[in-house]
C-alpha cells in the first residue's frame, strides 16, 4: 500500500509540476535578459509603430551604360539552337505506377524516369524434397536456393526451420505457385 501511495503521490506532483510551468510562458525571442549589476542599462529600442520610414534614395547619377542591367531587368535566355536534338520519347515499356518528369534547363530539356523495379520472375516453386535435400525440414540455408523464399523466411518458418506441410501452406499462401 506505501507503494502506491507513494506513486499516486509521484504522479501528483509530476502533474502539478507540469502545470505550474506551463502557466509561465517562455520569453520571446526579442526580449534581452537584464544587464549584470553595475553597466549601464541601454536604452530599449523604439517601438515599431513610432519609427518613420526610411526616405527613399535619391540617385542623382545615371546609371552606367557599362554596368550589366539588374537581374530583374536582364533579358530572357536564348532559346536553344534549332540543330539541338529534341528529348527522347519516354520508353515505351515503362512499367505502370511509373513518373516521368521534363525540365527546361539552359542546355536543353532534361527527363527524368522513375518508376518500381521490374518484379523479377522466380519461376515456380522447387518441390519440397528438392529444397530440403533428403531431410525431414528446409533450413535457411537450403532456403536460399529459392529466392522467395528466403526473402520471406521469417515469415514462411516463425522459427529455425520449415517443414513439409508448413511449405506447402507458404506455397498457397505467397501465391508463389502461381508464378
Amino acid at each position: 500500500m506505501k507503494y502506491r501511495a507513494r506513486a499516486i503521490g509521484f504522479g501528483a506532483s509530476l502533474l502539478l509540476a507540469g502545470a505550474a510551468f506551463a502557466q509561465n510562458p517562455p520569453s520571446s525571442p526579442n526580449q534581452v535578459p537584464p544587464p549584470p549589476p553595475g553597466e549601464a542599462t541601454p536604452l530599449p529600442p523604439p517601438p515599431p509603430g513610432n519609427v518613420p520610414p526610411p526616405p527613399p534614395p535619391t540617385d542623382a547619377l545615371p546609371p552606367d551604360p557599362a554596368a550589366p542591367p539588374p537581374a530583374a531587368q536582364a533579358p530572357p535566355p536564348p532559346p536553344p539552337p534549332p540543330g539541338a536534338p529534341m528529348p527522347p520519347a519516354p520508353a515505351a515499356g515503362m512499367e505502370a505506377g511509373s513518373t516521368g518528369a521534363t525540365m527546361p534547363t539552359p542546355q536543353g530539356q532534361v527527363t527524368v524516369n522513375s518508376g518500381p523495379a521490374p518484379a523479377t520472375k522466380a519461376g515456380p516453386p522447387p518441390s519440397f524434397e528438392t529444397l530440403a535435400k533428403g531431410k525431414k525440414s528446409i533450413t535457411k540455408e537450403d532456403a536460399k536456393a529459392y529466392p522467395l523464399l528466403a526473402n520471406d523466411w521469417l515469415y514462411a518458418t516463425k522459427g529455425e526451420t520449415l517443414s513439409k506441410s508448413a511449405y506447402e501452406k507458404w506455397v498457397r499462401q505467397s501465391g508463389a505457385g502461381g508464378q
